[in-house]
């Protein structure tokens, strides 16, 4: 199972609910909410996601860190580790608390500069672009490519961002695109 932990906001809802129907797709999902525990989809539970304010502490296990554009702290963060960090640009506070602990960090945002960024945006359909090699969950390396998006629902540049690179993150093989 691949643990995401989602950190920022308890209110802060945009990427979840992208991220958990797309999720769903690729295997069954357990979320965990400050008040909820849900498991959705029919197959047994492939991601565990929490969404959460603070990074908790995690042991014994690997899985990705993505702080939304909500989270924010005035303490110094901790990255579990074994996990991946992943964040929106538009998050600096993010980014300096990342860069003070050291961590290694993508980014998916508007900007050919980020690590995943949008190359065409169609009514049903986009196309991304992993700028650079990222590594997964379970250490395999994705190296540049376009990526093909199938939209079955509506979303946000931002919110297909994040789902896809939580995909790319997981594992979950890109080559025949992902559907959101």
């Amino acid at each position: 199972m691949t643990d995401i932990l989602l950190c920022g906001k308890s209110n802060d809802q945009s990427i979840v609910k992208a991220l958990l129907p797309a999720l769903t797709r690729y295997g069954g999902v357990r979320y965990i909410h400050p008040e909820l525990l849900r498991k959705i989809g029919e197959d047994e539970a492939r991601f565990l996601v929490c969404d959460c304010e603070r990074i908790p502490k995690v042991e014994g296990s690997s899985g990705i860190l993505f702080l939304k554009n909500s989270f924010d702290s005035d303490m110094p963060i901790a990255i579990p580790d074994g996990f991946l960090c992943a964040f929106e640009p538009q998050n600096q506070r993010a980014a300096a608390l990342l860069r003070a602990a050291g961590a290694a960090a993508v980014t998916c945002g508007m900007c050919a500069k980020e690590t995943l960024s949008i190359s065409s945006l169609d009514y049903g359909a986009a196309a991304l672009s992993l700028q650079r090699s990222i590594t997964t969950v379970s250490g395999d390396v994705v190296e540049p490519r376009d990526i093909t998006v199938e939209l079955h629902s509506a979303v946000s540049p931002r919110q297909m961002l994040a789902v896809c690179m939580v995909l790319l993150m997981a594992g979950v093989d890109s080559s025949y695109g992902y559907v959101i």
